[in-house]
């Protein structure tokens, strides 16, 4: 199952790695997610590490996590997860800004991974973090 937001024909793709986390998830939280994403779906590398922006300033977790993965890491704007949540492919019981029920994670991969991006399944589900892969032309914000 995935979902698709437009293609774009001659764009080289990269894979984004969208976070969805607690704000008592450490940086080991949010690594283990990425890595069993990657597993779920055979990923072997990620580009980007794409976290909502609206998560506080002081939330260290996922800059630690981008630096521990060695991946940049982009904070996705309240728009730009409003675009994505229509295609996300799952719920939440709590409304987000931005994303509002659908998937922190799933909106974050598909804002992330840009116009023609595509989810590669839903989520992946861990303790207090959780992680979506999008294929896309990857945006850098």
């Amino acid at each position: 199952m995935s979902a698709r937001i437009g293609i774009d024909a001659g764009i080289d793709a990269g894979i984004v790695a969208g976070i969805g986390y607690r704000t008592s998830a450490q940086a080991a939280d949010i690594v283990a997610a990425v890595r069993r994403a990657m597993a779920e779906y055979g990923v072997d590398a990620v580009a980007v590490l794409a976290c909502p922006g609206f998560k506080p300033e002081t939330d260290t977790a996922p800059v630690e996590a981008g630096r521990s993965l060695g991946l940049p890491l982009v904070a996705m704007d309240e728009p730009a997860l409003s675009r994505a949540a229509p295609h996300c492919l799952s719920t939440m019981r709590h409304a987000m800004p931005g994303a509002g029920d659908k998937s922190v994670a799933e909106a974050c991969a598909l804002a992330a991974a840009g116009e023609g991006g595509e989810l590669l399944g839903p989520r992946v589900l861990g303790g207090r973090a959780s992680c979506a892969l999008a294929r896309g032309p990857v945006q850098r914000q």
